[in-house]
């Protein structure tokens, strides 16, 4: 097998860049001027991946996937993962994985938080998308779907190596299966803006349950993992639905 080097040499690049703005984020470096200097790296890292792009002869961010023509699939993926995750969030109550309190629910306070969320996180996000799924996916197109799958979820693990390393198995378990159904996504539609959209949606509910009560995981790590991939499965089974 041949192994493309500028491919690889490009990829490594990004990779490094990308793992500097999280470890800031992480508190491993100290930057100041957080979150701002976070915030910024990460937009460092979209920056890097066009001028890599550019570099290897193809044209800016739109060789991945985000041309600027496509940017209306972006809220189709939001609405279309916030409403999946919304669901499973909600069973997940019913279930007692999650238990609420204090709620602290208002029109002002849901629209604000939905639009902090979506601009403060797009930078990760997007920087995240670039490298793990629109940069293979540029020169993997002609592999079977699947095999492309396998291959940008192992990619998105990797990428979070430093929270593997400092984080409990509950903040990552989910990372293989959230990276299929992201991978399937772009497979399909071609489309970055759709799923970054679909990566930011988790980060939404997250975000928003939390700015408007009071959230408590079960103790029972088992069930909770159990539940939370089911909830992944679930995801990802809807997204081929919807773009196959």
């Amino acid at each position: 097998m041949t192994i493309n080097m500028g491919a690889l040499a490009g990829f490594l690049t990004l990779f490094v860049i990308y793992q500097i703005a999280e470890a800031n984020g992480l508190d491993i470096l100290h930057i100041p001027r957080k979150p701002l200097s976070t915030f910024l790296l990460f937009i460092g890292v979209i920056i890097a991946a066009a001028i890599v792009a550019y570099g290897q002869g193809a044209n800016g961010l739109a060789a991945y996937g985000l041309d600027a023509g496509g940017w209306l699939y972006y809220p189709l993926g939001v609405l279309l993962g916030v409403a999946v995750q919304g669901v499973m969030e909600g069973v997940g109550l019913l279930l007692g994985i999650r238990k609420v309190s204090d709620f602290r629910l208002s029109l002002t306070r849901l629209a604000g938080g939905f639009i902090f969320i979506l601009f403060a996180n797009f930078p990760a996000a997007a920087a995240e998308d670039l490298i793990t799924r629109g940069y293979p996916f540029r020169y993997l197109q002609s592999t079977p779907v699947v095999a492309f799958m396998i291959f940008s979820s192992f990619l998105y693990v990797t990428n979070h190596i430093l929270r593997l390393a400092t984080k409990p198995v509950t903040d990552w378990y989910h990372l293989p299966f959230t990276g299929l159904t992201l991978a399937y996504a772009l497979a399909q539609t071609h489309s970055l803006w759709f799923v970054i959209g679909l990566h930011q949606s988790g980060n939404v509910i997250y975000y928003l349950m939390r700015q408007m009560m009071n959230v408590e995981n079960t103790t029972n790590v088992r069930r909770r993992i159990a539940y939370g991939i089911a909830s992944e499965l679930v995801f990802l089974a809807v997204v081929m639905l919807v773009v196959h």
